[in-house]
């Protein structure tokens, strides 16, 4: 584990980049200003390098603390993909990446893409353009999801649908005008097919889900599947206009979280996560119904993971973002540095022999870092 530096220079003389050090600095801030948490215990996990809401999921004590990676080291340890992890960054790379492949099938119909310039039509929409084109596919499709290009957190989800000669936003009637200034008003945004659970999640939840799964391959050519879990949305709704995700910012707000086991599919052992808890609950708290099983296709899953990993094998280091439709397997995108609260939620990361590896093995690179090696690593933005 590394020391915990206490300024923004000490940061950065141990690697870090300025981004992620100013990161760090400003979830203990803001931890701090929250009234959230036991101030002693609060104090004690950002001494030892984990936000005090990590601590407080995983009951971090001194008998436990070495089985889990700190949120200090994760956070100096980006970026772990070298540049190419431009191919994943973002939704519309990724799509563009495998939109003339067999994979395709797994990624979501992609419509528009929207810019400073305006809107770019894509395949999905038989590249109709302008917001007349985005306006007629949406009456065709019937809806659209429409998501930052890269985004974090569930933020800035919204859908556009289009029912019975009315266009809705986010579930309220409007205009075509209302669209167009909808479209204009969220730039950097896909607009993608809509997609809904198959009927085993569903049953638990209406809402999509989200399966994170770690996927680790540094040779490029042996993508592993390490650890994974399954989040539901809290709402109760079918209309799926709410993100699945809120971030824990105050005591009342908590995410639905169950393990997976990776080798077989089979999930279980629900939590609710709040900001300063952990609350065992087997059934999901709108529907009553327990979540656990084997997950349908996961064998197509973990195929799906395999494939995708090759083709972008220069990334040796995969969150992927899946969930499992009424149609099939589906990735909804793959982020590059992922947080590892909720997977270590389940499975502690120093617990795994070969994880544990492959974080020590890239935290003692940075400590080797001469004084020009760490300044070079300071600047990287994305």
């Amino acid at each position: 584990m590394t020391a915990v530096a206490h300024t923004l220079d000490e940061m950065l003389a141990q690697g870090f980049t300025r981004r992620c050090a100013q990161e760090f600095f400003d979830v203990c801030e803001r931890e701090r200003t929250s009234g959230l948490f036991d101030p002693d215990y609060l104090a004690w996990a950002h001494e030892r390098g984990f936000y005090a809401e990590s601590a407080c999921a995983y009951g971090l004590d001194e008998g436990n603390i070495d089985r889990y990676l700190s949120d200090y080291d994760y956070c100096r340890l980006w970026p772990l993909n070298g540049w190419q992890r431009i191919w994943i960054n973002d939704k519309l790379t990724l799509n563009m990446l495998l939109e003339d492949t067999d994979m395709a099938c797994y990624l979501p119909e992609y419509y528009y893409y929207t810019d400073v310039r305006g809107l770019l039509p894509l395949r999905g929409a038989n590249y109709a353009e302008g917001i007349d084109g985005l306006l007629a596919t949406l009456r065709e499709k019937g809806e659209f999801a429409c998501k930052p290009c890269n985004g974090t957190e569930a933020s800035g989800f919204h859908k556009l649908a289009y029912r019975d000669g009315t266009y809705l936003i986010d579930g309220k009637e409007g205009s075509a005008a209302d669209v167009e200034a909808f479209v204009a008003a969220n730039p950097n945004y896909v607009f993608t097919e809509f997609i809904y659970p198959s009927a085993q999640m569903a049953a638990i939840n209406p809402l999509i889900h989200t399966i994170r799964m770690l996927v680790l391959n540094p040779t490029g050519a042996d993508p592993h599947t390490m650890t994974a879990y399954l989040r539901f949305g809290m709402e109760g709704t079918s209309d799926g206009s709410a993100p699945n995700y809120t971030p824990p910012t105050t005591a009342d707000i908590c995410s639905y979280n169950v393990r997976i086991d990776p080798a077989t599919g089979r999930f279980g052992d629900g939590k609710l996560a709040y900001a300063n808890r952990i609350v065992d609950s087997p059934a999901h708290p709108a529907s009553g119904t327990v979540a656990e099983g084997v997950i349908d296709c996961w064998p197509e899953v973990l195929e799906m993971l395999r494939r995708i990993s090759l083709k972008v094998g220069a990334c040796e280091y995969l969150g992927f973002d899946a969930c499992i439709t009424d149609k099939g397997p589906r990735i909804m995108e793959i982020n590059s540095h992922s947080g590892i609260k909720y997977l270590q939620l389940f499975n502690p990361i120093m617990d795994n022999e070969v994880l544990a590896s492959y974080y020590r093995d890239r935290l003692a690179a940075l400590d080797a870092l001469d004084e020009a090696g760490a300044a070079r690593r300071n600047g990287i933005i994305r």
